[in-house]
């Protein structure tokens, strides 16, 4: 007899026999292997077609194998069906063989893949993990929206300096143009009076050149602290030149703004400059006043109170011009 004839040798003694072919112990035995047969094919297709579907999926010839070993115990299960009215033990045992061997080398997969599969975090450690990086991007945030804030301050601090003039802390000629713009506009839109003052400090060139530029720039201090002593909180002074100051007054008229400026002409000829260095300065200016007119443009508003100082200048200084030459 050859091999094949032999596996396929069917002549032993059914197992029906051991049950003595009882139809309520068949029924049990034949139903509850069919039932088993029936999962343990269903359940190999199931877990073949979720690795063909997922690729990313850890572990695939773990569960491959898991699935071959379930195979095979339904074979064997199925083979145990059929030895009940024949008798294929060959078959069957052959069957079990494989069974077992596939279980061992699933058991030693298993084995092997044990430490990493601990390592897969659990729901807790997710859960903790995902605290953690809420708390870390709730502190990001936090940092972004403090580092938002930085930067916009930054900004203002470094617009106001790009406006500010270093030594005085008032506005330089750049911050002072940008005002001089927005008060002309507001003037022309509202119908409103504008009024101009220019401030000259007479000698000023003397003063650097016998008290030293230290000197000078405590005087140039000091003026601005007396001109803005004398200012309401809405007029706009700037450093427009080297020692010129221009005082921006909205809503005044011709006649206020001359009172003003001689108020500003004798606070300064009245005070001593740089005692704090241990001197006694005195120094005088001069003053050019012009009323912004809705024809004029911006240029010539400043050609005209321009002029006035400078006319100040040339009929002997420390005085005030309005207008059209009108002097105090």
């Amino acid at each position: 007899m050859s091999i094949v004839d032999q596996l396929l040798d069917g002549n032993y003694m059914p197992h029906g026999h051991c049950l003595k072919w009882q139809p309520d112990l068949l029924f049990l035995h034949v139903v509850g292997d069919a039932l088993t047969v029936i999962a343990y094919a269903l359940i190999p297709l199931a877990i073949v077609y979720l690795f063909h579907k997922r690729h990313d999926l850890a572990f695939d010839w773990l569960f491959i194998m898991f699935a071959a070993f379930i195979f095979l115990c339904g074979l064997t299960h199925f083979i145990t069906i059929v030895n009940i009215w024949h008798g294929y033990y060959y078959l069957g045992g052959i069957a079990k063989l494989m069974t077992g061997i596939v279980s061992i080398m699933t058991a030693i997969m298993i084995w092997r893949l044990l430490p990493q599969a601990v390592a897969i975090p659990n729901d807790d450690d997710f859960r903790a993990q995902n605290e953690q990086l809420l708390q870390a991007q709730k502190e990001l945030l936090e940092a972004n929206e403090l580092l938002e804030l930085r930067v916009l301050e930054r900004t203002k601090a470094l617009e106001q300096l790009a406006h500010t003039d270093a030594l005085t802390g008032i506005l330089n000629r750049g911050g002072l143009m940008d005002s001089l713009t927005i008060e002309v506009e507001r003037a022309v839109r509202y119908q409103h009076t504008l009024s101009l003052l220019m401030v000259d400090l007479d000698h000023f060139k003397y003063v650097n050149d016998k008290y030293g530029h230290p000197c000078g720039d405590s005087v140039l201090t000091e003026a601005v602290n007396i001109i803005t002593k004398a200012c309401r909180t809405t007029d706009v002074l700037g450093r427009y030149g080297g020692e010129e100051f221009l005082l921006l007054l909205p809503e005044t008229d011709t006649d206020s703004a001359r009172q003003l400026a001689e108020r500003i002409r004798r606070d300064i000829e009245q005070h001593l400059f740089c005692q704090e260095d241990g001197l006694e300065v005195s120094l005088t200016c001069s003053i050019g006043v012009t009323e912004f007119q809705l024809d004029q443009t911006q240029a010539s508003l400043l050609q005209s109170v321009d002029r006035m100082l400078y006319s100040a200048k040339d009929s002997g200084r420390n005085r005030v011009v309005v207008n059209d030459n009108m002097t105090s």
